[in-house]
């Protein structure tokens, strides 16, 4: 038995495979909020599955389905602003099976809106459902949970809890 055989019979491979998707999905994670900053809204839809469900509010009109209806709902939640700033952090990752995952992550958001007005600040979770589909990892569905907000009090925003 060589070394690798050794590495592989003590489950030295499993563990880096673990570690190697909890750092691919936090990358995920962490891709969303960098094209949500650059207001790329297709960008954002292509971390998504082509049957997703994303969830950002309350009502039909805060829900996506769908890559396409993920691009739409954030060109139209982005239009709102002038500039945002998204920091994700205690990103929690359970692998729930070879190619499936679920993860939490908390989020804290500055936005600077095109009127004329205080900046809002939000804080919120994110709840994800994610699976690996041609070898990179994809939103199945998205749901955010506001926590908090200051000067941002939409009629809109939830989940909330």
């Amino acid at each position: 038995m060589d070394g690798s055989d050794a590495c592989e019979a003590c489950g030295r491979h499993s563990v880096d495979r673990s570690l190697e998707d909890r750092a691919a999905v936090a990358d995920v994670i962490t891709a969303y909020a960098a094209a949500i900053d650059d207001q790329r809204a297709d960008a954002v839809a292509d971390l998504f599955t082509e049957d997703c469900v994303f969830r950002v509010f309350e009502g039909s009109k805060g829900e996506a389905r769908g890559r396409d209806g993920v691009s739409s709902l954030v060109a139209r939640l982005l239009s709102t602003f002038a500039a945002t700033s998204h920091h994700v952090s205690n990103i929690r990752v359970d692998l729930t099976g070879d190619d499936a995952a679920r993860a939490t992550t908390y989020l804290y958001a500055w936005h600077r809106f095109l009127e004329e007005r205080p900046d809002g600040l939000l804080w919120a979770r994110y709840e994800d459902e994610l699976v690996r589909r041609g070898g990179r990892w994809l939103f199945t569905r998205r749901t955010l949970r506001v926590t908090g907000e200051q000067d941002f009090a939409f009629r809109w925003i939830g989940p909330r809890g």
